[in-house]
């Protein structure tokens, strides 16, 4: 009997395995889970990089057409404003160029010259209107120099800052200063 329990043992130790054996299973496994794991998130990040790569790319792109196309605009709004000024002043070249034909003529009434620069200066505002600047004449006005330029005081005896002349008139196009109004201002008398 004691060869059956001998046998037994042996039997059973074979069937149980050895501790370091066990240890040594996890380890590979754990390892092998880590590299793994390691492999993951290598992959993850290497797909977030590439995506983040993806996404910087195409807003540099988008910046650089939006930045194309806002230069293409103001060209255009540049181009647009030039071409209405222009066919405006068309129409005063016109004015200009038949008052010189008239000028030439060995008939000419002064009443003609008069009436022709009448009309020219009539066309000239009707122009100014439609470009929207608007003409600053400040006669009898506070003094503005937000608009106007003082040239020179005079004594007077209405109130002071009052425009009593207009040497030169103003323009501005909608709230933008073109040229201010050159002008006399009154100072109280002393």
């Amino acid at each position: 009997m004691k060869k059956d329990e001998n046998k037994d043992v042996s039997i059973k130790e074979q069937d149980l395995p050895v501790e370091d054996e066990v240890l040594e299973n996890d380890k590979e496994n754990d390892k092998e889970n880590d590299k793994n794991e390691e492999k993951d998130e290598k992959t993850l990040l290497t797909e977030e990089i590439a995506s983040l790569n993806d996404l910087l790319l195409r807003s540099k792109a988008e910046l650089d057409n939006f930045q194309k196309r806002t230069i293409k605009q103001i060209q255009q709004a540049q181009l647009y404003s030039t071409e209405k000024l222009s066919a405006e002043l068309m129409v005063i070249m016109d004015s200009l160029e038949a008052a010189e034909k008239l000028s030439t003529d060995p008939n000419l009434k002064l009443n003609d010259l008069v009436e022709g620069n009448n009309l020219l200066l009539k066309t000239t505002k009707e122009v100014f209107d439609k470009l929207d600047i608007e003409e600053i004449n400040p006669l009898n006005e506070n003094f503005d120099p937000e608009y106007h330029q003082a040239m020179a005081t005079k004594e007077s005896e209405i109130s002071e800052n009052i425009v009593l002349e207009v040497m030169q008139k103003g323009y501005k196009l909608k709230s933008k200063l073109l040229r201010p109004a050159l002008v006399i201002v009154s100072k109280k008398n002393q």
